[in-house]
């Protein structure tokens, strides 16, 4: 899995399973898509996000350096918080896991 970091805090890529449909809603799908008026864009809107690095502008995003428009930036956000998780890690140096002195 692809580890790498941000502003100090690890992130780790979340494996994704491959989504499967059955056959008969695929043929139910393409069905209602016949009757509807054949294969054209029946949302009508573009639905794909910007062509930045994901990785590389949520780090621009984070330091509030990044020149996107705000959907954009949501965009990337969310893509981001769906494709990778952070890493939790273990600080043993805080003063709070030190033991008590006698």
């Amino acid at each position: 899995m692809k580890t790498f970091e941000i502003n100090g805090v690890t992130y780790q890529e979340i494996p994704q399973s491959p989504r499967r449909f059955s056959k008969s809603m695929s043929h139910l799908m393409m069905a209602t898509m016949v009757m509807a008026g054949g294969f054209m864009d029946v949302g009508g809107r573009d639905r794909k996000g910007p062509r930045v690095d994901l990785i590389t502008e949520y780090g621009l995003i984070q330091n509030k350096k990044s020149k996107l428009s705000r959907r954009e930036r949501e965009w990337v956000v969310a893509t981001f918080e769906r494709t990778f998780r952070k890493v939790e890690t273990s600080d043993t140096s805080t003063p709070d896991t030190q033991p008590p002195e006698q």
